[in-house]
């Protein structure tokens, strides 16, 4: 990603913590103002900013009368005018510079309708997914690259999944899926085992379950459930190599009910038990 943020030199600011994912990158930073409390901007980059620094905003085109208040999760799109106004004289906040098409394969084009309600996004998920990052940013652990990367691809969805009812699909036109999306949702799966569906998959694309299926088989020559299933177990492949893990936890962790089932599934894919994978490494 070539964009960065670019801030106005009147602005003191310090990074105090920072990291980059797949299509984004994260940073906490803390503000001083100085005289200037009132700017009219336009991001090279789409960036969102959690924060509980109070200002007002309205986009210039289509021009409102009157400014906002900003809500404590905003969406700034790339390229678009935007004027803002405020009083304290210091801020912190987490940005987190983005590529929707990128992660997703698919446009982000805001009607004017849609641009007032990135004032104040008012998406629970989104804001769950920032406040992740700025505990891992806060206190980094072993996966933390897997965290970002997740939290990344996340914020994409959530962020089609929002405003795709009037984003055209240009997967329906192009016959196919594209690869990039096909790496974005093995990565999702990590992060969310057993809770994606072709459903809400084909929602999130613009596009009916049925047509969604066909897509996908034309693109991997398998259905969304087996190239599901495939990424899932190859997650638990992983966490078995962890034998401070119960089987039953990773079960769990990969979205089975109980370990029986998880059993049952995985011995389709690796000809063996959980435990027999587990045993079969241990030996090696």
């Amino acid at each position: 990603m070539g964009l960065d943020f670019i801030f106005p030199q009147e602005f003191e600011t310090t990074v105090e913590a920072a990291t980059t994912a797949m299509g984004a990158r994260f940073e906490i930073r803390r503000f001083y103002w100085r005289k200037q409390k009132e700017i009219i901007f336009e991001p090279p980059c789409s960036y969102f900013e959690l924060t509980r620094f109070p200002a007002v905003g309205r986009y210039l085109s289509p021009a409102t009368a009157d400014l906002s208040e900003q809500g404590e999760v905003r969406f700034y799109p790339a390229a678009r005018g935007f004027h803002t106004r405020w009083r304290q004289s210091e801020q912190r906040s987490l940005f987190c510079r983005i590529d929707i098409p990128a992660i997703t394969g698919l446009p982000m084009e805001l009607s004017d309708h849609q641009l007032r309600d990135t004032i104040d996004l008012r998406n629970a998920h989104v804001r769950a997914l920032l406040l992740r990052a700025v505990q891992e940013l806060a206190s980094p652990g072993l996966c933390s690259q897997l965290v970002f990367d997740s939290i990344s691809v996340a914020l994409a969805a959530e962020m089609v999944q929002q405003f795709a009812k009037e984003m055209p699909s240009r997967l329906a036109r192009r016959g196919k899926l594209d690869q990039r999306y096909l790496h974005r949702l093995a990565a999702r799966l990590r992060e969310e085992p057993g809770r994606l569906d072709v459903t809400q998959l084909a929602a999130e694309c613009g596009v009916s379950p049925r047509h969604y299926e066909r897509l996908f088989r034309a693109t991997t020559g398998e259905s969304p459930a087996a190239f599901c299933r495939r990424h899932v177990l190859a997650l638990a492949h992983d966490l078995l190599a962890d034998r401070s893990l119960l089987v039953k936890e990773v079960a769990w962790r990969c979205g089975f009910a109980n370990t029986a089932s998880f059993s049952v599934a995985f011995r389709q894919i690796a000809g063996c038990s959980p435990q027999q994978y587990r045993d079969r490494l241990s030996s090696n």
